[in-house]
């Protein structure tokens, strides 16, 4: 089935424009085909993206507000109900701590560990509960190189989760935020999806302060690279 076809099935969704992206199948190049779309929930304006092959699948919602819908659903008998969205968060943070798959083992390493107290159901809903847990929020380690514990964790929303992240293993500058440009380092943040263009600079270490300066003066969430700046 075409896309035209898939999407005159399913009237509901926005559609905005498709596109291919590359990846490696069976060790030979190929191109998968993707769509955006822009969230159906009323009030909502964000996008999304999706494989071509979902799309008969798929809510029409982008994540945030797809997990908030779910959780309505499955919560009919409270946050202690195994369907219910709080406890399917924590089966899930259990599962990549105690049994990774592959990829989350080459993400996080041995640096994901959950607590002795969290590994039972009853004191980690207690906790949440206790901690300003929303649907609409995910839960976050404070500093990513640490497991999940009391201590270490916070309900956030998902730009600020994602704005709370350690350099990758693809990193090629040694800097959260800078990478090589034409011979030079260039210094960017994403905020609520937009990409903040602070500024481009000789040397990286350079770039790495001046990217934390900006983190502070706009009073943002984003991992620094130098510690000892104060915020």
């Amino acid at each position: 089935m075409n896309l035209d076809d898939m999407l005159s099935q399913r009237p509901e969704l926005i559609f905005i424009s498709s596109f291919h992206i590359p990846y490696t199948k069976r060790g030979k190049p190929a191109k998968r085909a993707m769509a955006e779309f822009k969230c159906s929930n009323d009030g909502c304006d964000r996008t999304f993206t999706t494989r071509q092959d979902r799309i008969m699948k798929m809510t029409g919602l982008c994540k945030p507000c797809a997990n908030i819908h779910g959780g309505k659903s499955r919560s009919t008998h409270g946050h202690n109900n195994r369907n219910s969205r709080l406890h399917v968060l924590w089966a899930n943070m259990k599962r990549r701590c105690i049994n990774p798959t592959e990829r989350e083992k080459r993400n996080y390493g041995d640096r994901v560990s959950i607590c002795g107290e969290w590994r039972d159901y009853a004191p980690f809903m207690e906790w949440a509960m206790s901690n300003g847990y929303r649907d609409d929020l995910t839960i976050d380690r404070i500093d990513p190189d640490k497991g999940y514990c009391p201590d270490n964790c916070r309900f956030v929303d998902y730009s600020t989760q994602s704005a709370n992240r350690r350099k990758t293993d693809k990193n090629k500058s040694g800097y959260i935020g800078v990478s090589l440009c034409k011979g030079k380092y260039v210094a960017k943040v994403q905020w609520r999806k937009k990409q903040i263009h602070i500024g481009t600079f000789d040397n990286k270490s350079e770039a790495a302060l001046m990217r934390d300066i900006y983190i502070i003066n706009n009073n943002l969430p984003h991992t620094l690279n130098f510690k000892a700046t104060n915020r």
